[in-house]
């Protein structure tokens, strides 16, 4: 019977080293704890560190990608200077062109719009010998002298006057080398002259000079003839032998009436 009841007992209680290990267990688990968490903590992670390569000490510059890359700097470029404005054009003063293309010997022709005075000698205050019109041509006879902020050239209008003239003031041009085509202009014809017809109309040429002569042609505006004879004065007018270059025409015809003139020298 005591062997039964040791044998009951026995079976009831657990064993001594089992309780034991329940009285332990949370210090045990805090330990293992401890040897998992301690090396996270020294650590920082589980994570695998970055292998690190050795890399040179040095690169040569060529070789680098950085170098070859590299654009020489551009030299600056100024900005042009700025560009005169409309009003600096316009208040400039003009610089004279004396007519240097005049030649001494060579024709020139008067293209001053009012005329131009032919004085004795080269400045202002000389004599006026003639003044020469419009269209008028020149023989070049000397100069150039600058007098007076003007220059002069001597100049011969084939009609018996020489004297000296100005070439201009500023950029004005009063004397021209240009002599281009011919031109009528407003003078009396001479022996040898080229003339044209400027009357407006129809101009008679009568066979001798005179109103009461005989009428042997009319002549239309802008016709040309050449001067062969005259001038003869008669009934208030001055008459000059003219000739068609086919020969077809000839007679005295008058020069004008009254500073309109019918009979115009080419020049």
């Amino acid at each position: 019977m005591n062997t039964e009841i040791r044998r009951r007992n026995h079976k009831e209680r657990p064993p001594r080293y089992a309780a034991t290990s329940r009285r332990h267990w949370p210090l045990a688990t805090a330990v293992m704890a401890l040897l998992w968490i301690g090396p996270i903590l020294a650590c920082g992670s589980f994570q695998p560190r970055p292998t690190l390569t050795p890399q040179p000490l040095a690169v040569p510059i060529q070789d680098t990608p950085e170098r070859e890359q590299v654009s020489p700097t551009p030299t600056p470029t100024l900005p042009p200077p700025p560009s005169p404005t409309a009003t600096e054009i316009a208040t400039a003063t003009p610089t004279p062109v004396p007519s240097i293309s005049l030649k001494i010997g060579e024709p020139a022709r008067i293209i001053a719009a009012g005329g131009l005075n032919i004085r004795e000698q080269p400045n202002t205050g000389a004599p006026i010998v003639v003044r020469l019109g419009f269209g008028k041509r020149v023989l070049v006879m000397d100069g150039p002298i600058s007098t007076d902020e003007l220059v002069w050239w001597q100049v011969d209008d084939n009609q018996g006057n020489v004297g000296w003239a100005a070439a201009g003031q500023g950029a004005e041009e009063w004397i021209t080398s240009q002599i281009g085509e011919p031109q009528p202009v407003n003078r009396s014809p001479s022996v040898g002259d080229r003339i044209v017809v400027t009357l407006n109309g129809q101009l008679s040429v009568r066979a001798l000079p005179g109103t009461n002569s005989v009428v042997v042609a009319r002549v239309n505006t802008s016709e040309q003839f050449s001067v062969v004879a005259g001038p003869q004065a008669a009934d208030g007018y001055l008459w000059f032998q003219i000739r068609s270059d086919d020969g077809q025409v000839e007679g005295w015809a008058a020069d004008g009436r009254g500073g309109e003139r019918w009979l115009s020298p080419l020049e």
